[in-house]
C-alpha cells in the first residue's frame, strides 16, 4: 500500500491538467536500470578451427604438423575442451 505524503505529486502533469511540472518521488520505488550498460555475457563467441587458422595466418602464426596431429587426435578421442587444454599444457610443460 502506498502512503501519500505532500512530497508525492501526480504522476503525469500533462495528463492531470497541471500548469507546472512537479517531480514524483516514492522512496521505495526501485531504481531503473540503464539500458546501455555493459552486462557480462554468459556465453562466448566460438571460432571454428578453419576460421582460427585464417586469423592466425594473418598474424603470421602457422600450425606445426605436431599441433595439427594433436588436434586431430583430441577430436578423434572425443576430448572435452578442458581435457584438450590439459593435453596442450602437458606438451609445453617443462620437465
Amino acid at each position: 500500500m502506498i502512503r501519500w505524503s505532500p512530497s508525492i505529486r501526480a504522476f503525469s502533469a500533462k495528463r492531470n491538467g497541471a500548469d507546472r511540472i512537479e517531480i514524483c518521488y516514492i522512496h521505495f520505488m526501485p531504481k531503473a536500470k540503464r539500458s546501455g550498460t555493459k552486462a557480462k555475457k554468459k556465453g562466448g563467441f566460438v571460432v571454428g578451427r578453419d576460421s582460427f587458422g585464417k586469423i592466425s595466418a594473418v598474424e603470421g602464426i602457422r600450425l606445426t604438423p605436431t599441433m595439427k596431429k594433436r588436434a586431430t587426435d583430441a577430436e578423434r578421442e572425443g576430448l572435452s575442451a578442458e581435457e584438450y587444454r590439459e593435453t596442450i599444457a602437458r606438451a609445453y610443460r617443462k620437465a
